[in-house]
């Protein structure tokens, strides 16, 4: 049995090839232990799914066990760094990972429309977590030229794009809509990453406005230890899982165990092929959904995540007995103009043994338009929207039925 149909066996002998790397690493000597199964035992996706999820909580103990490097370092390896809770991970990847990073990235390109010869502009931070370096690297290793902007100063970032005629920029897509306001209209190719794009509902369409003349504007995920992950292509129809460089799991929050397409729930994510820093069935915290998907751009059938990454597991509450995640309403109120995106309160309260669920936001807006969108969003519907001028600062949850 597959885990998910893209997942054959060309798929698996390559998950096979990464177990045996970790034989010998301390951090996950307990999830082969706790399997009962040796790294080169695992022949099936039963075995595979029977290894216990591993957590940043894992990865923290580990470094602390090991310090400083903890036991997923590789001599030669390139060191940054990634927040996790109240501290930082160390990240790492050798020349060979960083090269394979590459060559991954040259189909995702290609996807994009993107050729040798064309120049983008990359405004990730490059010192410390590293991430604008690698996507420095994978865009020069396919022939396109960049600059090395890094984050900030938007209206220097509109103006060096027009004046170099920069087709593509990689950014944020809140700072993507500040460098709109000073220009940037040469660009052809936007890509999102770093906070959520396609989830908000409307803020592609922004970006598309803002910019006026966009071939298309696409959105990614990844982990700082774990990219990349998935990634859209000029179609706009959602996230391509890299199929060949990482395994996506959507597992239930709370039994961890596997989800079938269509189902939404934590993402988990195992590397293919990764010579330092490999993950194996880690629990992101990021909630998203799998569906199989096509696309003009990709051949057959593939396996995508087609609303991105839409809230965290951090904090559940379970009202009308379906699991509501708060974190996603920021993408529902980001949608609609008249709305602060950040400031917002749910009330859970007890009626005649029925739970009932109160929203109150602060702006102005059309509050049943507002109920139908929380509604597709968290799956219950709310019974009370109410827009105020101003809500008070508090928590964003509260919970009066204990």
């Amino acid at each position: 049995m597959r885990l998910y149909d893209c997942y054959g066996q060309h798929t698996l002998e390559q998950l096979q090839d990464q177990l045996e790397r970790y034989a010998d690493v301390a951090l996950y000597e307990d999830v082969f232990s706790t399997a009962g199964l040796e790294p080169g035992a695992i022949s099936s996706w039963e075995d595979f799914r029977s290894l216990p999820l591993t957590t940043t909580e894992d990865l923290l103990a580990d470094v602390e066990s090991n310090p400083p490097t903890g036991s997923l370092h590789e001599e030669g390896a390139m060191i940054s760094f990634t927040p996790a809770k109240d501290s930082e991970l160390p990240v790492f990847e050798t020349p060979g990972d960083i090269t394979r990073y590459a060559e991954v990235h040259g189909r995702i390109f290609e996807r994009l429309g993107m050729e040798p010869g064309m120049r983008a502009m990359v405004a990730f931070g490059y010192h410390g977590f590293g991430t604008g370096y690698l996507l420095h690297r994978a865009l020069e290793y396919n022939g396109i030229e960049v600059i090395p902007a890094g984050p900030g100063d938007s209206e220097a970032k509109a103006a060096r794009i027009d004046e170099f005629d920069v087709d593509v920029l990689w950014a944020n897509p809140s700072f993507a809509l500040e460098v709109a306001e000073h220009g940037g209209k040469s660009l052809d190719i936007f890509i999102g990453g770093g906070e959520p794009f396609t989830s908000v509902d409307g803020r592609r369409e922004q970006v598309h406005e803002a910019f006026g003349d966009l071939e298309c504007a696409v959105d990614c995920f990844g982990l700082r230890q774990a990219w990349p992950v998935a990634l859209e292509c000029a179609a706009e129809c959602g996230l391509h899982v890299v199929d060949d460089y990482m395994i996506v799991e959507i597992v239930d929050p709370e039994t961890g165990d596997v989800l079938p397409l269509g189902e939404r729930g934590e993402v988990v994510l195992t590397h293919l092929d990764r010579e330092a820093g490999g993950m194996l069935r880690y629990r992101t915290g990021d909630l998203s959904v799998l569906e199989e998907g096509s696309s003009p751009h990709v051949d057959g059938s593939t396996v995508m995540m087609p609303q991105g990454v839409f809230g965290r597991t951090d904090e559940m509450h379970k009202i009308k007995g379906v699991k509501v995640y708060p974190q996603g309403i920021p993408l529902v109120l980001g949608s609609f103009d008249g709305l602060n995106p950040f400031v917002y309160r749910l009330t859970i309260s007890s009626d005649g043994g029925s739970d009932y669920l109160a929203v109150t936001v602060e702006g102005e807006v059309d509050e049943r338009a507002l109920e139908d969108a929380l509604a597709d969003r968290l799956l219950v519907r709310p019974d009370e929207v109410t827009a105020v001028d101003d809500l008070e600062d508090g928590p964003a949850v509260v919970d009066e039925r204990y």
